[in-house]
């Protein structure tokens, strides 16, 4: 019976499960920006009807399915709809820089204008610890951590309920909350020293085996094991296993065949590869990118693009490469294939021994075996 090596074989396997998750991945993508689309057009007739609590949700799986200037905007004005003016504030920023990298200075204009109007609405919150507060204490801002760069600085935050704890090893946690609700409002929350907590103690743990009879002397630690008794019966000794065959020579079917699988199957991914990246570079009317008109609103839409013959190119190459997998793939497997040596070619293969000088009383040769 005959095997491919275990090397060559998890090479392949590899080799297989990445083109599998390249081709399920593109199946993958269209999916997601087919379910952005839908929930961005869903978004935005909520909107309309001023469902804005119904919309931002959708808004946000949207941009995590498919991100996109457009969306991100638009789930701006939705937070800031539903007075979430912090999170509006900081997400007008994020567009207004990802429309200035794109070349786009209409939205980025936009953007900026939409930030600049909601900043005096701003609330801020400036949480502060003592200076001599231990060097591992945590603070966190509604379960998120706040850094040790933040602590003193005012940081914008949406109006409502925001709980702020505090912890360190060895000290009682601290937590407050505080109810934000004005408009422009500046509070500061100030952290106090934390005191010693009770440090928790460790079980001691049972003993682990029998539990030793009544009035039996425990054996001192690191002492010498008890002594068999007299009468017990010895263990029995395994007797030695007799030493396995030696394994007949074996060698590959064909390293010609084998190394040219391997090239094949390396050129096939490699054209599989392109193909996919040809395909998924190739900009498609999806999300908030269909019909763009910058006379009306600069976020509403993009710009639609052909990709016809970008996808065509990108299908052929990724045709391309699975014909060339599927003949390398067979090759690499039949040339790799260990098979065993015939009888004759391994005594052919063994080397004769060297002639041998032969000393006599009354002669002297020499000695070789054929």
């Amino acid at each position: 019976m005959t095997s491919l090596p275990v090397k060559h074989l998890g090479r392949l396997l590899a080799l297989a499960m990445f083109l599998a998750a390249l081709l399920s991945g593109g199946r993958d993508a269209r999916a997601d920006t087919a379910a952005a689309q839908a929930l961005f057009d869903a978004a935005k007739q909520l909107m309309a009807q001023g469902k804005y609590a119904d919309a931002c949700p959708k808004l946000e799986e949207s941009q995590r399915l498919d991100p996109g200037i457009g969306t991100q905007f638009n789930l701006a004005a939705c937070y800031e709809q539903l007075g979430r003016t912090a999170s509006a504030w900081s997400m007008f920023l994020d567009v207004a820089g990802a429309s200035r990298a794109a070349g786009q200075l209409e939205r980025e204009k936009v953007a900026r204008q939409r930030a600049a109007a909601l900043e005096p609405r701003l609330i801020r919150l400036t949480i502060t610890a003592p200076a001599d507060s231990p060097a591992d204490l945590q603070v966190k801002r509604d379960g998120a951590l706040v850094g040790r760069a933040q602590w003193g600085t005012p940081v914008p935050v949406d109006p409502g309920k925001h709980t702020v704890e505090a912890s360190a090893a060895g000290r009682a946690p601290f937590a407050r909350s505080v109810e934000l609700t004005r408009a422009g409002a500046s509070e500061t929350l100030a952290i106090p020293p934390l005191p010693a907590g009770a440090p928790a103690r460790d079980a001691a743990l049972p003993p682990s085996g029998p539990p030793a009879p009544a009035g039996a002397a425990a054996p001192p630690p690191g002492g010498p094991a008890a002594p068999r008794a007299s009468g017990a019966p010895l263990a029995p000794v395994a007797a030695h296993a007799p030493a396995p065959p030696a394994a007949p020579l074996t060698k590959r079917r064909s390293k010609g065949m084998m190394v040219t699988g391997i090239v094949l199957t390396s050129l096939g991914t490699i054209a599989i590869l392109g193909g996919g990246l040809v395909i998924a570079s190739t900009p498609s009317c999806s999300g908030d990118s269909c019909g763009y008109d910058t006379s009306s609103d600069p976020f509403a839409d993009d710009t639609v693009y052909e990709e016809d013959d970008a996808d065509g190119a990108g299908v052929g190459l990724v045709v391309g490469g699975l014909v060339l997998a599927g003949v390398g793939i067979p090759l690499a497997i039949i040339g790799g294939r260990k098979v065993p040596v015939q009888p004759e070619k391994q005594a052919a293969s063994t080397p004769a021994p060297p002639p041998e000088l032969v000393i006599g009383p009354r002669y002297a040769g020499l000695r070789w075996s054929m």
